[in-house]
């Protein structure tokens, strides 16, 4: 049965219901030598006889018509199971994947949470957090519906050509000081001062290389003093005075986890701000689950992109 397709079998149903090639092939819109092979290759497939062919078409063998009884019931659990199909992903409950990088998701998912399984609570949503290369490993593998990741674009792009990608929310860059840093009283701040002075670097691919391309793109050479991938160790570092920092996302508290103060400035300059997204994988068509999920994130993070 390995070699029997389900075109094969259409095929079949349609050529016992026509009573000949020549009205099957007119039925499927197909040559009547493309239907005729198919119906052999059938027969040869499954090993036996299923047409008498005659002189006025075509007429089933008692194997036959069991092959036709077996047919239509293929056919239609194949058709049952696209509906049943169709109707899951129209449906506003099921199941629902979505991962977030790993800095983003403190920041927006929760607000973004809170709404949806308020506005769709029949729908069993899960997340996960992680970096770009593992989250688009699982929009691949079919471990996630959905990822929320920024859209990298700083002379290389960082979103996949597998993958596409709808815009929810933007940032722009920004400096994080030392309360009492001498650049500090500043009402914003360039790149050519800030470049002397150690940098905290956020390095979580691929973040670190479009911080970096701020400075390649002025030629400025950054004085890197350490790099973390962890945006709450940035904080720390940068409250404890041992550099400034540039980051995208923001919180409501300018405070490290020990209670240190730190300041933030915008940065001058036209550098390219961070689109952040709702990503899947191209060519699949999104559930409305998922849909809704993309439509909450642009309500509730107050952008229609």
């Amino acid at each position: 049965m390995s070699n029997v397709s389900l075109r094969q079998l259409e095929y079949l149903i349609a050529a016992a219901e026509t009573g000949s090639v020549t009205a099957a092939a007119a039925r499927l819109y197909l040559s009547q030598s493309a239907v005729s092979t198919a119906l052999s290759d059938l027969e040869e497939a499954l090993d036996v006889q299923v047409f008498i062919r005659h002189p006025r078409g075509l007429a089933l063998t008692n194997v036959g018509q069991q092959v036709l009884t077996d047919a239509r019931r293929l056919v239609a659990g194949m058709e049952d199971l696209r509906n049943s199909a169709r109707e899951s992903s129209e449906s506003l409950s099921g199941k629902l994947a979505v991962g977030c990088y790993s800095t983003l998701a403190p920041i927006l998912l929760p607000r973004v949470i809170a709404d949806f399984t308020k506005n769709h609570p029949d729908v069993d949503l899960n997340f996960v957090e992680g970096s770009h290369t593992r989250l688009e490993e699982q929009l691949r593998d079919g471990s996630l519906d959905l990822a929320i990741l920024y859209e990298y674009d700083f002379g290389q792009r960082h979103i996949a050509k597998d993958l596409a990608l709808n815009v929810v929310v933007s940032t722009p860059p920004y400096v994080i000081l030392p309360e009492r840093h001498e650049l500090a009283s500043r009402e914003n701040l360039a790149l050519a001062d800030l470049a002397p002075q150690p940098l905290i670097l956020f390095d979580l691919p691929p973040g670190g290389d479009y911080f970096l391309s701020f400075f390649g793109a002025e030629n400025l050479t950054p004085n890197v003093r350490f790099r973390t991938t962890s945006f709450e160790m940035v904080r720390a570092l940068v409250a404890r005075g041992l550099g400034y920092s540039i980051l995208s996302q923001r919180t409501n508290i300018n405070m490290s986890y020990e209670g240190l103060a730190f300041v933030t400035r915008p940065l001058t300059g036209t550098f390219p701000g961070l689109n952040a997204g709702a990503v899947h994988l191209n060519g699949v068509r999104l559930t409305r689950r998922a849909v809704a999920f993309i439509d909450q994130c642009r309500t509730s993070l107050g952008t229609r992109a």
